[in-house]
């Protein structure tokens, strides 16, 4: 049933309300897990459970495998007869099946276990087997494989019984008698070449692959790279156990880039840290009040600088230029961080190109360092205009306006070199936080200023204003 012209969520809770299950049932049979599984978790968990129940073990499955509130697995799963588990069990998605398994306690395993398959046993303890950050901790056993000595016929006789699901049916993979992987062949090869032609004449002996103890990033960006729908993971012994899909390197690329990020803005992160509106007030201070604490003491130190020598640059009325040059050091700082932190993530640059690196972001600087010049040298001239008592004192736009474009070059030869620092000393360069750049440039906007005004005008000279 396709829902037009509404919200589907609407109509569900519609159904609900006019208690018309049958009608929502057949919805929810037949509409994306996904949206299911979101709806459902705005359920109380009883309504959810009864909803939950009307669907077919296969649904059940896929639905329950999606769902990112604990609370309402754990009260499917406790209410629901472990016999009639362990089919929704077997449903799921291999590798998701395995996180779920990993949640519960030795006890549970104990309750659940004797109600699986063999097969389906065999895969959850072998995949518990592997640290969770690995290719053999996220990889799953959706896959085919077939021997090389077998006939085309005899293959796809063997694939049915394997039984992938659809989307992983684009790659078959070929093993010898010891099940060491030697090539694959690809769906299409399969069904258009005669059914008496052996596996060997159309295999494909050059594949890309990963181990069982690689780190999970390494095999997503591997995906990535060679634009692999799944790569296959090894074991010692180089037989198949399990794949990688494309799918899941998405989701580990988005969990990498959502932590880095975290630690940029210098927030604690936390692996599978619960939803922002689900978080308490006390953790989110928790995770963030560490940066913040060391930005602000740092900062006093900044200020204590500029208190000692308030007189300094209120004699020259220069005290409220100060927070633009320093926040325009922040600014850039943080923006070329950015950018470095992204293409190292991306495995666009090395560690060995930190040379070029430093060099492409100084020059950019400088171009973006020589508009500032000219247009806070304007503002500086246009503000002066605009009060007929100030006197314009052209050394002093110069002074601050040079202030600026060093200010600008320094604050990107420190958001490049962050980064590429802590990626040299074998660190995260995400560690590299936006608050400590920011801290940093700030500290040196201030040093900067007082040198060049010092150095540019006769500090005895008094200034009116500008």
């Amino acid at each position: 049933m396709k829902l037009k012209g509404e919200n589907k969520f609407f109509k569900w809770t519609r159904l609900l309300k006019q208690q018309q299950e049958k009608r929502l049932a057949h919805c929810l049979e037949h509409a994306s897990p996904i949206e299911v599984a979101k709806f459902l978790e705005k359920q109380s968990f009883d309504l959810a459970m009864r909803i939950f129940t009307t669907l077919s073990i296969t649904r059940q499955g896929e639905i329950f495998a999606l769902l990112n509130d604990h609370g309402l697995q754990m009260h499917l799963y406790h209410n629901i007869p472990k016999s009639i588990f362990a089919k929704i069990f077997s449903c799921m998605p291999s590798d998701l099946r395995v996180d779920f398994y990993q949640c519960l306690s030795n006890k549970e395993h104990a309750h659940l276990l004797p109600y699986l398959s063999r097969k389906v046993r065999e895969d959850v303890i072998m995949l518990n087997a592997y640290l969770p950050d690995t290719a053999g901790g996220i990889m799953n056993t959706d896959f085919a494989t077939v021997l090389n000595s077998m006939t085309i016929e005899e293959a796809i006789a063997k694939i049915r019984e394997d039984a992938p699901s659809k989307k992983m049916l684009y790659y078959i993979y070929v093993v010898d008698e010891k099940m060491k992987l030697v090539g694959f062949v690809s769906l299409k090869d399969l069904v258009m070449r005669s059914p008496e032609e052996t596996i060997e004449t159309i295999l494909n002996v050059n594949f890309i692959y990963a181990t069982v103890d690689e780190d999970q990033e390494v095999v997503a960006k591997k995906i990535e790279q060679y634009d692999l729908v799944a790569i296959p993971i090894l074991n010692q012994e180089e037989q198949i156990v399990g794949i990688v899909s494309y799918d899941d390197a998405i989701d580990i690329i988005r969990a990498e880039q959502v932590e880095d990020m975290d630690k940029f803005m210098g927030i604690t992160s936390e692996e599978d840290a619960p939803d922002y509106l689900k978080v308490s007030t006390l953790q989110h201070l928790k995770k963030r009040i560490k940066w913040i604490v060391v930005v602000f003491m740092a900062s006093i130190v900044g200020h204590a600088f500029t208190h000692a020598k308030s007189t300094f640059f209120s004699s020259f009325n220069l005290i409220f230029y100060l927070s633009m040059i320093t926040d325009t050091g922040g600014n850039v700082g943080s923006q070329v961080a950015s950018v470095v932190l992204q293409a190292l993530n991306r495995g666009q640059v090395t560690l060995s190109d930190w040379t070029r690196i430093i060099l492409k972001e100084l020059r950019i600087a400088v171009m973006l360092a020589s508009v500032l010049f000219f247009l806070a040298y304007i503002k500086m001239f246009l503000t002066s205009s605009l009060d007929p008592e100030t006197n314009r004192n052209y050394h002093v736009m110069f002074a601050v306006a040079l202030s600026i474009v060093l200010q600008v070059v320094f604050s990107a030869f420190i958001g490049a070199a962050f980064p590429l620092a802590a990626k040299y000393f074998n660190g995260d360069p995400a560690v590299a936080a936006n608050p400590a750049i920011n801290t940093t440039v700030e500290l040196l906007g201030v040093v900067i200023y007082y040198f060049v005004i010092y150095w540019l005008i006769n500090p005895v000279v008094s200034v009116s204003g500008l």
